[in-house]
């Protein structure tokens, strides 16, 4: 489980009028995704990049842990037919309909390298043959990384502002992708990814296609 779970609970409290998508969910649309295809979100937050697909007629089943989030997105949202708003810990998720396309979007840096194996496994047994995992991150590049109390026995882990964050190392995650079988279409550490709040910071982004 993500041991910030109450964190986010109180974050999206204040966070669920902003329901812009994110850069990366118009990329993947504009680059990856077709009209009815299935995609998998894992960890939606305030469900922002999910509603977006679902509006661009993709077929989105969305996960969170943050149990209060997902009820208010279900209610709210309960007359879009295609998508579903799910709880659950992405990291601990059961097999479930092959999805064409798996998005991960700021939240494998919230979870331990141990959890992170078992995602990398369980997001190639759970797509396509041709799908794509789609994957932002920190990284050891961001600009907080070092900052805030670093986590015992966990490496590249710290607490800062609160809750955890691990920082990525992209060598490293591209050859974990490549061993569970995928093949890397696109993988970069920069800046111009994620702009927020007049910062522009720098992040990874990562295409694998199984």
């Amino acid at each position: 489980m993500n041991r910030d779970k109450n964190y986010w609970e109180e974050y999206y409290k204040k966070q669920n009028e902003n329901l812009l998508p994110s850069l990366f969910a118009k990329y993947v649309m504009n680059n990856l995704a077709k009209p009815e295809y299935t995609l998998i979100e894992l960890g939606c937050g305030n469900g922002r990049d999910a509603l977006f697909f679902a509006n661009e007629k993709l077929n989105v089943i969305a996960y969170d842990q943050c149990e209060d989030e997902i009820c208010f997105l279900q209610v709210k949202y309960a007359q879009l037919k295609n998508i579903q708003f799910k709880v659950g810990d992405f990291s601990e998720l059961p097999d479930i309909t092959r999805a064409n396309l798996i998005y991960s979007r700021f939240t494998l840096h919230s979870i331990s390298k141990e959890q992170e194996q078992k995602t990398l496994i369980w997001v190639y047994r759970n797509l396509t043959e041709g799908g794509y995992f789609c994957i932002e991150v920190r990284g050891k590049k961001n600009e907080i990384y070092k900052l805030g109390k670093k986590v015992e026995n966990e490496e590249d882990s710290y607490i800062y502002n609160n809750h955890y964050r691990r920082f990525l190392n992209l060598d490293t995650i591209c050859t974990d992708l490549k061993n569970t079988g995928f093949v890397i279409e696109f993988a970069a550490e920069k800046k111009g990814f994620a702009p927020f709040a007049g910062k522009d910071e720098t992040y990874i982004r990562i295409i694998a296609k199984k």
